[in-house]
């Protein structure tokens, strides 16, 4: 209090004039207008002043709201002059509105008061701008929905927009302007722009050329000193068009054609076409590959493939090098970011030549041309039942022969080569004029014939090549069943096919059942004691390779059964090596017994690779 000591029993010296009560302040209203934010209206609203130097115990002081005075009563108890006293301004006065307040002191004895001066108190909890605001005006460079370089230039550098007056403008207003989904320049509303009823705001050139080739909208968003944020404007739209699009990125990488030439082989693969690391690239990035003028399927920019180079590599498929046709193909590629164009690269000529000889193929997606005939195999015994495909006890220590239907796109000079099995000798022919128009009738060495030895189902096969081109043309394989005089490993029924034992419902072996490689089962046999030498052959192929085995993926091994194996049948292996060299593709085995007149051969069992983990591949 003013004075500890009890007011009956001192006697006060006289304390000279009394001064002015003290101006009061509202701590959390602006010092300039006493604006109060939306935040201050969240807690007690306080006005704040000296206790006044007259004060005794028992005076009381009061709020003043304009030409009010509050009932609410805070009387002095131990206070000293100059202590602070705080007055709360009830809540249900802090409605929109502009008001002054102060504080009024009473000497209880005297039954005297007093007011202080008063201090301005705004309450706005109004958002400006209401239910609508205009959009930015542009120049009329924009007009036709487009900013080029040159108009910006012509514009000095920098584009300006007018922001329209809007309801509640003031100044301290602040304006937040968005470019799409990226954040633009801010404003702050002067006393001068308030009177004009507009404001100028600037995007300098190095902000629109930071967003790229965009059509986007532009919007703003006012708040003002107290916190209240209006609605998002109406929109202006149009497209930026400030960077000249490069036309150098590197050219797209074509390894097959390294050699000169996409041929047949090669479109059957699959082109593979890189796409190397290119300027800026970023994740989500699309990019189209063009063959020609033929566009294949856009493809995305993974996060962290554009650290890479190649970032990916996109292969082309038959279809569509076949629809450019045989020639040089000019290959490029186009870069869009959220559907612009960034960039296109430099062109990759590449010469194709996918024609092929003789008939062009009908299904281009199989090894085979089914525009060729089978080729039909015949014995060269007298006997009067021969049947075509069938060489039997009679027919297997002479020569055969190979009947091929004659093909109105056969040319002369055409090379048929033929194959018998698995045999490295093949019959090698060249169409000559005598030839047009008849079947050709090739002779086929006994010698080829007991190298391969017997079986039920010896694929034979013709392809046609020509010196001037380098691709082959390959015939469907024709089965043909071999048998020769003798007790034969098989019996009469022959040797059945080997197993693949960990070949999974697909039959196809894949790491999960086969981690360490695969076995091949060769099951008893018939005649097993008598012949126990057995060789398994097993090829492997790869998309890649086509027909062609995959080197150091197909092997021949040859194992001398023992008197256990003769009981429970013996297991080759292919190595995992081998089975990941081929990936993959497919794969084939058959054994051969040596029988008393040669080998016998087992039906050939076929089989899926399927090695590759995704994402890591093999």
């Amino acid at each position: 209090m003013c004075n500890s000591t009890n007011r009956s029993t001192v006697t006060r010296q006289p304390r000279g004039p009394s001064r002015a009560l003290a101006t009061p302040s509202i701590p959390t209203a602006d010092p300039i207008d006493g604006l109060l934010t939306l935040e201050a209206l969240l807690q007690p609203v306080q006005i704040v002043f000296p206790c006044w130097n007259e004060a005794l115990p028992g005076d009381s002081c009061q709020i003043t709201w304009g030409k009010e005075t509050l009932t609410d009563q805070f009387f002095i108890t131990d206070e000293t002059p100059g202590t602070l006293i705080s007055l709360v301004i009830p809540p249900e006065l802090l409605i929109d509105g502009e008001y002054n307040v102060g504080y009024a002191a009473t000497n209880e004895g005297g039954a005297v008061s007093v007011k202080s001066p008063q201090i301005p108190l705004i309450v706005d909890t109004v958002a400006p701008g209401g239910d609508l605001i205009a959009p930015m005006i542009f120049p009329s460079q924009t007009q036709d929905g487009i900013l080029t370089a040159d108009e910006l230039t012509e514009l000095g550098g920098t584009l300006v927009a007018e922001v329209p007056g809007y309801s509640g403008m003031a100044w301290g207003d602040q304006i937040r302007t968005s470019w799409g989904s990226a954040a633009g320049p801010e404003h702050t509303v002067t006393s001068s722009e308030v009177t004009m009823d507009r404001v100028m705001l600037s995007f300098p050139r190095e902000f629109l050329e930071s967003l790229g080739d965009v059509t986007a909208p532009v919007t703003f968003v006012v708040t003002d000193r107290a916190g209240n944020q209006s609605i998002k404007s109406n929109e202006t739209t149009f497209r930026l068009f400030l960077v000249d699009i490069p036309d150098n990125y590197p050219a797209p990488v074509c390894s097959q054609a390294s050699d000169g030439i996409v041929d047949d082989a090669d479109a059957r693969a699959g082109v593979a076409v890189d796409i190397p690391q290119y300027p800026d690239a970023l994740p989500g990035d699309n990019v189209t590959l063009y063959w020609g003028s033929y566009p294949l399927p856009e493809v995305q920019l993974n996060p962290g493939d554009e650290a890479f180079n190649p970032v990916f590599t996109i292969n082309v498929r038959y279809g569509i090098v076949a629809l450019a046709g045989d020639g040089p193909a000019q290959l490029h590629y186009e870069v869009h970011r959220n559907n612009v164009l960034v960039g296109t690269s430099l062109l990759l000529v590449v010469d194709v030549n996918i024609t092929l000889p003789g008939p062009q193929d009908p299904e281009p997606g199989t090894p085979e041309n089914e525009a060729l005939a089978l080729p039909v195999i015949q014995g060269s015994s007298s006997n009067a039942n021969n049947e075509d495909n069938v060489i039997d006890q009679d027919d297997f220590l002479l020569d055969a022969y190979a009947l091929i239907g004659w093909r109105d796109d056969f040319a002369i000079g055409d090379v048929f080569t033929l194959t018998w099995g698995s045999q490295d000798e093949q019959v090698i022919y060249t169409l000559r004029s005598s030839d047009v128009n008849r079947d050709l009738l090739l002779t086929i060495p006994n010698r080829i014939l007991i190298g391969e030895g017997t079986g039920e189902d010896i694929k034979v096969f013709y392809s046609i090549s020509q010196t001037s081109s380098p691709n082959v043309s390959r015939s469907p394989a024709q089965g043909v069943s071999v048998s020769s005089q003798g007790e034969l490993p098989g019996g009469e029924t022959g040797l059945k096919g080997p197993i693949f034992t960990n070949a999974n419902h697909n039959n196809a072996i894949s790491p999960i059942l086969s981690p360490d490689g695969t076995p091949i089962y060769i099951s008893p046999y018939e005649n097993i004691a008598k012949y126990p030498r057995v060789t398994v052959v097993f090829r492997g192929y790869n998309a890649a390779n086509g027909d062609t085995p995959v080197p150091g993926a197909s092997f021949e091994m040859t194992h001398i059964l023992d008197e256990f194996e003769v009981a429970d049948g013996y297991s080759f292996r292919v190595t995992d090596h081998q089975l990941r060299l081929i990936c993959t593709g497919r794969a084939e085995a058959y054994y051969r017994v040596e029988g008393p007149n040669g080998p016998v051969n087992s039906v050939s069992t076929p089989v899926l690779i399927r090695m590759a983990t995704p994402g890591s591949g093999c």
